[in-house]
């Protein structure tokens, strides 16, 4: 179990790595977190190494790799619909189930998917896998061009399937010699608002 702190400097350090890709110095941590020796922060990054959090080369100084994901706790549910009374929930997501290390970030270009909820603009997480089951969101590649479609194959043909009747599927039939390759699964999506 991390400490409030220890969960803190886990997430700065995991922004900071999908932000930039780099992870931040022991001094910059300090700095973020206002707190005055590096030794403590030394401190904090030796208990998450010991909990199997993070792990980080001697010597070096931007060597921090997170192995596990932080979790950042749920602080209650909220309407969609109908107003509702706030509640408290004693839950928690980790940021790891949403993103791994191998995990690729790709912007979203265009609106063929909105159907699936996935606009223009948004950063979608994929998953890499080079095989898809029916049903998958997958980013692939056919002939050059990357794409962001549902997936489904049956008798021969690969169906790259939109989520927007204004866009018509692109169908691979074997044997017509476009080449195709999966890159992954979309696993979740990131949205800004501003």
């Amino acid at each position: 179990m991390l400490t409030k702190r220890q969960s803190e400097i886990l997430g700065f350090i995991q922004r900071r790595l999908f932000a930039g890709g780099y992870p931040p110095t022991f001094r910059e941590i300090a700095s973020h977190f206002h707190i005055h020796s590096v030794r403590t922060v030394f401190d904090h990054i030796t208990a998450l190494e010991k909990k199997g959090y993070v792990k980080r080369d001697k010597g070096k100084k931007r060597s921090l790799r997170v192995i596990k994901g932080a979790e950042t706790p749920i602080v209650g549910e909220i309407s969609a619909g109908s107003p509702m009374v706030p509640v408290n929930i004693d839950d928690s997501v980790r940021l790891d189930r949403f993103v791994g290390a191998d995990h690729l970030f790709l912007k979203v270009k265009g609106d063929s998917m909105v159907g699936d909820g996935i606009r223009n603009r948004d950063i979608v997480v994929v998953k890499p896998q080079k095989v898809a089951k029916n049903g998958d969101i997958v980013a692939c590649l056919v002939e050059g061009e990357v794409l962001v479609k549902r997936f489904r194959k049956r008798h021969g043909e690969v169906m790259l399937l939109p989520a927007n009747e204004d866009v018509e599927p692109l169908v691979i039939r074997e044997g017509d010699g476009k080449r195709l390759e999966i890159i992954g699964r979309v696993i979740a999506l990131f949205r800004s608002y501003e």
